[in-house]
């Protein structure tokens, strides 16, 4: 069986060449913490999950590792890089593209420090990718997880160049060091250029050679060089402190040192990071969308289009790390920076987000994001303006000290707790997933929307504990306790203005971590059961057995498959005053006028057996049962269906034949389970096709026979029968019409929107009851049930395809 390729990302504005194979198996070499080294094969690697899976050798068992716990991994198959330019270049009539190869320098948290060349790079946030040059000049690939960098440097300054080219002397460096302690907007480099210490030529020279030296700061350099004492570079780093300074290259162009078109070439190539001319740039608006103005200006960048997925953002610091981090965050997109001029950015933000009611860019952050909670509507507010405070709070706090939580009682965090629960709600999401990872790493929070997780938000790591303390004094959880697991439950109802209920579960995980999975129980209205996408026929002998007056009927499925929906939907139909109906649920998740609903509480012992028992006292017609998960509830609830009650439940079992063997296997008694049993209803969700995009298209004669073979698999029954009656009930004038996911706005480009059922409905015959009486197997069940006229899950999801309604993929996803 072929395993899949490690993918590993694309540099910016870089691609990988066709001609550069990689196998299954990447070789690679892995170097941990106590200096050992590892090579072997590199069989999975999961980042986000902490997880690197390898093997010395194919005879060798296969051994895990914590991505954060390692230094460094090289994969040692050789690349070749192409630089991709043609998305800018389409858009800009001037572009300066990056470089080829930058000089690199990281330092490890245990001091040891690697350098080298490197075909530009990629941050995220677990780690740093680099592409590093072998000594035969091939490139390889290289990470370094965020947890084992103390500090890493891509590239290098014009000052460094011109200290270590040794281009001042040491008389001006003198002189400039004097002046230091005067001046308080410049650096020393700076001055240096200001009183023209070095020539236009010299600075041509040092740049020549700038990727044959190694990297070193301004004041290391100076301290090298014996020209200044640790005493004078610690003080003048705390003068810099105090100044924002000029930019160097700024002032290199004001003095007429060099020239814009000059400078620009040359920054290109230092940094990696292509220079645009903004007045030749055409703009794209779904862009300049994402970033809203407050951000634009704090940090002098302007959006320019999309790339792959990436969002290109031109600043007037591409090496500012915090304001790419801040946009990566607020969008959730990955972020290429590219360079432009601050005339030509300040230019740009007043064109498209407009000069009234601009701020200005002296203002602090905290007026530009000023929220009063008492006069806000988090309803109406944005998870992005919420995002961007919360970014800049946790900016401003000290990782270097020990992680201290903020207080739970945070405006902010508050605030964009009730926003996350509201999107939550609005959007039809089902659960919502925190997940909190160690060290630096950002908290995770994804939405499962039609059975699917999506990314939702990304939030500081500092914030962490206060994000899941919040949530668990909203559920009336033990804060305190990190140890062991807790359940809750949140009403909404009272933080905001929604009325919805959360299941709240916390699992302790490793670190000392721990994750909230929330599960939405909307106060929603019972389905008709019209509206649940039953076959017609076997709708209408759902409703006959509905109007029995005993009974036993039983929904089976994994979780989250609908069968509370399913059972409030058959309960519905038949809740008419002339019926008293008991329900014992947990929890209760869907509401009916006319029910008598209880929640079962396990802790003081008010399990489902004692709600029956309880029910069987109150003169019950109908009593609903929320699971048959023990031996004891399944024996009164079938005592219940022969004593003259109709009784509903449901089962975590995959089919409905399936789910007769299950019920025996728990100890009941065959004769009366076959006398009380109705009928047993097997379901699924599957992802329906939008409506607005899905595209139409006509199937092949083999794609037909597929279906065909398919719909006939693991029966008796021929596949060209099947061919036939396709024929006469789907297709329309000889043609069949089936439909295929494509991808839109109104369904974020999945090509799905909603889901529906899949049924398996198998009413128990006399044949059936004398099977159930003998133990038959699960086969002749199943074989008596289809030639009975059930269908199974995959045959009513085929049909569904055939209807235009899903497709054949999302059929096989829930379906064996």
């Amino acid at each position: 069986m072929k395993e899949s390729v490690i993918e590993w990302p694309k540099p910016p504005y870089f691609s990988f060449a066709a001609s550069s194979e990689r196998p299954s198996h990447e070789i690679c070499l892995i170097y941990l913490f106590d200096g050992k080294k590892l090579l072997g094969q590199l069989i999975e690697f999961m980042p986000d999950a902490n997880t690197l899976i390898y093997r010395t050798a194919k005879d060798k068992p296969q051994e895990t590792l914590a991505v954060d716990k390692i230094k460094s991994i090289q994969l040692l198959q050789p690349m070749e890089l192409v630089p991709n330019q043609s998305f800018l270049e389409d858009r800009a009539e001037e572009l300066f593209p990056p470089s080829e190869k930058q000089t690199y320098a990281i330092e490890y948290t245990d001091g040891e420090m690697v350098v080298g060349y490197t075909y530009s790079y990629v941050t995220t946030n677990h780690g740093l990718y680099i592409y590093p040059t072998t000594a035969d000049s091939k490139i390889i690939r290289g990470y370094f997880p965020r947890a084992s960098i103390k500090s890493y440097k891509i590239g290098q300054k014009i000052g460094e160049i011109l200290i270590q080219e040794k281009l001042a002397t040491k008389d001006a460096v003198e002189e400039a060091l004097k002046r230091q302690d005067e001046l308080r907007n410049q650096r020393i480099g700076d001055y240096l250029f200001e009183n023209q210490i070095v020539t236009s030529e010299e600075l041509q020279k040092a740049i020549r050679h700038q990727e044959s030296r190694p990297i070193l700061k301004l004041g290391e350099a100076l301290r090298q060089l014996e020209l200044i004492s640790e005493d004078q570079l610690q003080h003048a780093l705390n003068k810099q402190k105090e100044n924002r300074g000029i930019p160097l290259g700024r002032i290199l162009v004001d003095m007429g040192i060099v020239d814009e078109q000059t400078l620009k070439g040359t920054l290109a190539k230092k940094l990696g990071i292509p220079y645009v001319s903004l007045s030749k740039f055409n703009f794209d608006p779904n862009a300049i969308r994402l970033i809203g103005a407050p951000v634009a200006r704090k940090h002098l960048l302007i959006p320019l289009c999309m790339y792959e997925g990436a969002l290109v953002v031109a600043f007037e610091d591409p090496m500012n790390v915090k304001a790419i981090d801040e946009v990566r965050f607020l969008t959730q997109m990955k972020t290429l920076p590219a360079m432009a001029s601050r005339e030509d950015i300040v230019t740009a933000i007043d064109s498209f987000y407009g000069r009234s009611g601009a701020f200005e860019f002296s203002k602090s952050k905290d007026d530009m994001l000023d929220f009063d909670l008492k006069s806000s509507n988090v309803a109406g507010m944005q998870i992005d303006d919420l995002a961007t405070k919360l970014f800049s709070e946790e900016n401003s706090m000290q990782f270097e000290s020990a992680e201290e939580p903020v207080a739970e009682s945070d405006n902010t965090l508050v605030q964009l707790v009730n926003k996350m629960i509201l999107d939550a709600y609005q959007d039809g999401v089902s659960d919502i997933h925190i997940e909190t990872y160690p060290d630096r790493r950002n908290t995770q929070v994804r939405f499962r929307k039609d059975g699917t997780l999506v990314q939702y938000l990304e939030i500081p790591s500092n914030f962490r504990n206060a994000l899941i303390s919040r949530i668990k004094i909203m559920s009336q959880l033990d804060i305190s306790e990190r140890r062991k697991p807790q359940d809750g439950k949140l009403d909404f109802k009272q933080f905001g203005p929604a009325n919805v209920e959360l299941r709240v579960a916390t699992i302790p995980t490793a670190n000392g971590l721990e994750d909230v999975v929330m599960r939405v129980l909307a106060a929603a209205k019972p389905v008709p059961v019209d509206k649940l996408g039953l076959a017609q026929d076997k709708l209408e002998n759902l409703k006959k057995l509905m109007q029995r007056p005993y009974g036993l009927i039983l929904v089976c499925g994994p979780t989250g498959s609908g069968k509370t929906t399913s059972l409030h939907s058959l309960m519905g139909y038949i809740n008419t005053p002339e019926r008293k109906i008991w329900t014992a649920e947990d929890p209760v998740e869907i509401t009916q006028q006319g029910l008598r609903q209880v929640q079962v509480n396990a802790k003081i012992g008010w399990t489902f057996a004692a709600a029956m028992r309880s029910f069987l006292r109150a003169d019950p017609d109908v009593i609903m049962v929320g699971e048959m998960r023990d031996q004891e509830t399944t024996k009164i609830g079938i005592e219940a269906s022969l004593t003259g009650h109709l009784v509903l439940s449901t089962l975590h079992t995959n089919s409905a034949p399936e789910s007769i063997v299950r019920m025996l296997d728990l100890g009941m008694d065959p004769f009366n389970f076959a006398d009380a049993l109705l009928a047993i209803m097997a379901q699924r969700l599957a992802k329906t096709l939008c409506d607005k995009c899905k595209e139409a298209y006509e199937p092949s004669h083999a794609e037909l026979e597929e279906l065909a073979a398919e719909f006939v698999l693991g029966t008796s029954h021929g596949a060209t029968k099947e061919l036939a009656r396709f024929q006469e009930e789907f297709a329309r004038e000889g043609k069949f019409t089936l439909y295929r996911a494509k991808g839109c706005k109104e369904c974020n480009n999945t090509g799905y929107r909603g889901r529906l059922g899949l049924y398996e409905l198998m009413i128990v015959t006399p044949e059936i009851k004398r099977m159930i009486q003998k133990r038959a197997p699960v086969s002749e069940l199943l074989e008596e049930a289809l030639n009975s006229g059930m269908l199974t899950l995959k045959q009513d999801g085929i049909n569904k395809v055939l209807q235009g309604k899903t497709d054949i993929a999302q059929v096989r996803a829930v379906c064996v």
